[in-house]
């Protein structure tokens, strides 16, 4: 890793800023609204099971899309139709699955809680005079994600925040990467880039010219050259002052 101090440190968003939890409660309570909404039936499947079973369907379809070409991101909407005409064995129109994630995606952001020791971190970067950002893959509406990073208060901290919903690419594409970037207004090898999935945000950063870092409690590193964090703490610590650098 190089040993200059970063005028910019960005992060990914799930397992890296936050953990997400899986709202089954919540899903229920969703599809049950999602019925009256809609006034659908007869349904195939206990009214109660509708909202688990749409988002299931929704996570396999955005998953075949992304293998069919990984560095694009797909469009929620018409996914949460097919998802849900699927479940109900019929054919919707677009519009019902505009309904569709408007009623099941804010379980979702219920379900999101900031990692220990992310904000004060985030807050110390700040002040110290670092430009922060986010960059994530996330396909769903960027009022919904933006609407989580502000409740999970890390809106404040952060100088730009991209989802790949809104620019329309996926890590580890270098235009995702160069978008970022160019927000923070910095060189790459200026920034930091702390995320948890070697693919998406180790090599991609890497190949950007950022110095990536693992995330505290990811999968070990593929390569013993890439730093992996303990804490956040101690990316603080090493914010502060370098290896090689006089403190």
């Amino acid at each position: 890793m190089r040993h200059e101090r970063p005028r910019a440190v960005a992060f990914d968003f799930g397992n890296t800023l936050v953990e997400i939890g899986y709202p089954a409660a919540g899903l229920r309570a969703a599809g049950l609204e999602l019925v009256h909404r809609l006034k659908l039936g007869p349904l195939p499947l206990p009214a109660e099971e509708l909202g688990p079973a749409v988002d299931a369907r929704v996570d396999h379809l955005i998953a075949v899309a992304h293998r069919r070409r990984p560095l694009r991101e797909v469009e929620i909407v018409p996914v949460y139709a097919r998802a849900l005409g699927s479940v109900l064995g019929r054919r919707l129109p677009v519009e019902a699955g505009m309904v569709a994630c408007e009623v099941l995606q804010p379980p979702w952001g219920e379900a999101v809680s900031v990692r220990p020791g992310a904000l004060r971190t985030l807050a110390g970067l700040r002040a110290a005079g670092l430009r922060l950002g986010l960059l994530s893959n996330a396909p769903y509406p960027p009022s919904v994600l933006h609407g989580i990073l502000r409740r999970v208060r890390l809106a404040p901290l952060l100088d730009v925040a991209m989802f790949s919903s809104e620019v329309g690419v996926r890590k580890p594409s270098p235009l995702a990467f160069q978008l970022l970037l160019d927000g923070l207004g910095v060189e790459a090898d200026e920034a930091w880039f702390v995320g948890d999935e070697w693919w998406a945000d180790i090599q991609g950063a890497s190949r950007a010219g950022m110095v990536p870092l693992l995330a505290p409690g990811a999968d070990p590193a593929l390569d013993p050259a890439v730093r992996q964090l303990g804490s956040f703490e101690e990316l603080g610590e090493l914010v502060r002052c370098p290896p090689g650098v006089e403190a």
